[in-house]
C-alpha cells in the first residue's frame, strides 16, 4: 500500500474510533470510554486495513455487474471482514492487556453489534465515495480524450487546408516562370540558358519548401531575386527594383513564397501591364517584436478586400490566417504616390511555435 492508502486508512479508523467511543459513552457510560476507545482503535485499524486490501479488487470485479449485485457483494464482503477482524482485534487487545482473559467473549458479544454497524456504515460510505470518484475520473478522461481528438482534427483540417493553398500557389508560380523563359529561347538562347539556371534554383526552392510552413527570410529573398532576374530578362528596363533587407533579419522564419507573392503581384499587374513598366521597392523591417515585409510600386495600388478568390494576395492572406491566425496581417494602402502591401508577422518565437 502507498502513503496515500495508509493516510486514508488512518483517517477512516480515527473517525470510526471516535464515533464508536461516542456511541459507547452514550450506551454504557463515559467512564469506560478510554478503554473502549483503545480497543475500538485496534479493531478499526485491523478492519480498515483488511477492507483497503480486499474491497478495491472486489469492486473492480463487480463493476461489470448490475448495481444491486455490486452493492450486495460489497456489503457481504464488509460483514465477512468485520467478523474475523473483530476477533483479531480482540486477540490483539488481550495480548496488550486491555482485555482480561476471561472476558474476551463478553467483550466480543458486547461490541460486535456496534462494530458490524460501523463497518457497514463507514465501508459503504467509502465505497460510494470511491465509486463516484472513479466515475468522475472516467468522465474527465473521456472529456479530455474528446478534446484531444477535436484538437487533432482541427490541426489536421488546418494542415489540409494549408496544403491545398500551397499547392495552388506553386503551379501558378511555375507557370509564370516558364512563360518568362519561353519568350527568350528563340531570340536569346544564351540568356534563356542562364534563365533556366535561375529557374532550376526556383524549382529547387519550391520543392524544398514542400511540407515546410516556414523558411528563413534569406531563402525567401533568394527566391525573390531569382524570380526578378527572370522577369528582368523579359521586361528589361521596364522593371526597376530596389531591395532593402538588413542582414540581421536573415534567419527570421517566414512562410515560403510569401514575399514572392507580393513581388509577383507588382510585376504582373503593374510592371508587365504598363508600357513604361514600374518601380518596385522591397524591404523588411522589425517593428517591435514582429517583422514587417513590404512591397511598394508606383502603380494605382490594390484593394485587398476586393481581391477575387484564388488571387495571389487572397491566397496569401488565407495562408497567413491558417498559420498564425490574427497574429499575422496583410494590409494594402496608398503610399508615396503608389500602392504598398505590407505583411506583418508575429515575433520570431511565436512564428516558430505556430508553424
Amino acid at each position: 500500500m502507498g502513503a496515500g492508502s495508509l493516510l486514508k486508512i488512518l483517517t477512516v479508523t480515527t473517525v470510526g474510533t471516535a464515533l464508536y467511543a461516542i456511541v459507547t459513552g452514550l450506551l454504557v457510560g463515559w467512564s469506560a470510554v478510554p478503554l473502549r476507545f483503545a480497543i475500538a482503535l485496534i479493531c478499526s485499524t485491523v478492519i480498515g486495513a483488511a477492507a483497503a486490501l480486499i474491497l478495491p479488487p472486489l469492486a473492480h470485479r463487480l463493476s461489470a455487474r448490475s448495481p444491486t449485485v455490486a452493492w450486495l457483494g460489497i456489503a457481504g464482503a464488509l460483514v465477512a471482514i468485520a467478523v474475523p477482524g473483530s476477533l483479531v482485534a480482540g486477540a490483539v487487545a488481550q495480548a496488550l492487556g486491555l482485555v482480561e482473559p476471561g472476558s474476551f467473549w463478553a467483550v466480543q458479544r458486547e461490541g460486535f453489534g456496534i462494530t458490524l454497524v460501523m463497518t457497514l456504515t463507514i465501508g459503504m460510505a467509502i465505497s460510494i465515495h470511491e465509486r463516484t470518484r472513479a466515475r468522475l475520473d472516467e468522465a474527465r478522461e473521456r472529456l479530455r480524450a474528446r478534446e484531444l481528438e477535436a484538437e487533432r482534427a482541427q490541426r489536421l483540417a488546418a494542415d489540409a487546408r494549408l496544403a491545398s493553398l500551397e499547392s495552388r500557389l506553386h503551379p501558378h508560380f511555375l507557370f509564370n516562370a516558364i512563360a518568362a523563359i519561353s519568350g527568350e529561347i528563340r531570340e536569346a538562347p544564351e540568356r534563356a540558358e542562364r534563365l533556366l539556371g535561375e529557374f532550376a534554383d526556383l524549382l529547387r526552392a519550391s520543392l524544398d519548401s514542400t511540407g515546410r510552413h516556414t523558411v528563413p527570410l534569406r531563402d525567401e529573398i533568394a527566391v525573390v531575386q531569382a524570380y526578378l532576374e527572370i522577369e528582368k530578362a523579359r521586361l528589361g528596363e521596364r522593371l526597376r527594383v530596389k531591395l532593402d533587407v538588413p542582414d540581421e533579419l536573415d534567419a527570421w522564419p517566414v512562410p515560403p513564397f510569401a514575399l514572392h507573392t507580393l513581388v509577383q503581384n507588382s510585376v504582373k499587374h503593374v510592371a508587365a501591364a504598363r508600357p513604361g513598366g514600374a518601380e518596385i521597392r522591397v524591404w523588411a523591417r522589425q517593428r517591435g517584436e514582429g517583422l514587417e515585409l513590404s512591397v511598394w510600386d508606383d502603380g494605382p495600388g490594390i484593394d485587398l478586400a476586393a481581391a477575387p478568390p484564388g488571387h495571389g494576395l487572397d491566397t496569401l492572406r488565407a495562408r497567413l490566417a491558417v498559420l498564425f491566425g490574427p497574429q499575422a496581417t496583410l494590409a494594402g494602402r496608398h503610399q508615396d504616390g503608389g500602392g504598398q502591401v505590407t505583411m506583418a508577422l508575429p515575433p520570431r518565437d511565436r512564428v516558430s511555435s505556430s508553424a
